[in-house]
């Protein structure tokens, strides 16, 4: 696939406005036709984890306008997207998460991708929460672990404010990955994954979509999802030891914590 032509794929799945968006300039009309029937409208992942119907309305119709070259591009579109949809995210180990489309002529091969894919909120508080959405830091903090995938591999994780999962499945990703590419099928790794999270929705959908089954994430047989109140933390004492810190040094007994963009009320 040209590079040019995945980047718009990425585009459309990550749901970009498309007024931010560019057909590219040295492709054939006929190869963005094919382009857009084969590789998206029949696309598998696509027909089973589509973007909103309300955003493939605007992608669909700056495509049109654009293949017709009818210019009525001083018409507004809605830059904000849907309040909720399924976004997908394709990484690998040699780029970033959110490498910008490239002008430059070459061939990706799809399949050198992972994708990870989620329900989220695209609106900053939802339901009462913040937690119904990814936020920048997660996206950081991810692309260093794909860097440095020695830090999670075969380790007991425990992430605090996991939200609706996306750095649970690239941790239960690369987990699975390194497992399956690295070690002899019937290793016990002692790889664990704990999610965590105060908000009981946000937790339900951060389950959901670790257990989507086109992440690799769904894969991962000991990731588990616990409710978390930093707050009971603040009730230690000599007399009253935390049931918080029983539970984390000898239920969970973490090797490494993870949080992202996590901040506390407490004094």
């Amino acid at each position: 696939m040209d590079s040019q032509l995945f980047a718009l794929l990425r585009a459309f799945f990550a749901l970009t406005p498309p007024s931010n968006l560019a057909l590219p300039s040295n492709i054939n009309l006929p190869s963005i036709n094919e382009f857009f029937v084969n590789d998206k409208l029949l696309n598998q992942h696509f027909q089973q984890y589509p973007p909103s119907s309300q955003y493939q309305k605007r992608f669909w119709k700056w495509a049109i306008e654009n293949l017709e070259e009818m210019a009525r591009r001083g018409l507004p579109l809605p830059n904000a997207p849907p309040s909720q949809s399924y976004i997908t995210h394709f990484w690998n180990f040699h780029e970033p998460l959110s490498e910008p489309p490239t002008s430059s002529p070459m061939q990706i091969d799809i399949k050198d991708y992972y994708t990870a894919t989620l329900l989220e909120s695209r609106t900053t508080i939802e339901s009462g929460t913040t937690g119904l959405r990814t936020w920048l830091a997660s996206f950081v903090l991810s692309q260093y672990l794909i860097l440095h995938p020695n830090l999670v591999t075969s380790k007991r994780i425990l992430e605090l404010g996991s939200g609706i999962g996306f750095l649970g499945i690239i941790v239960a990703s690369l987990q699975q990955l390194l497992k399956t590419s690295e070690l002899p099928a019937s290793s016990e790794t002692g790889a664990s994954l704990w999610l965590t999270d105060i908000n009981d929705e946000v937790l339900a959908r951060c389950r959901d979509n670790v257990n989507l089954p086109c992440n690799i994430s769904s894969s991962h047989r000991d990731v588990n999802y616990l409710k978390l109140d930093w707050f009971e933390s603040l009730e230690e004492g000599p007399e009253h030891p935390s049931p918080l810190a029983a539970l984390i040094h000898e239920q969970i007994d973490p090797e490494l914590i993870l949080g992202a963009d996590v901040h506390s009320l407490a004094p």
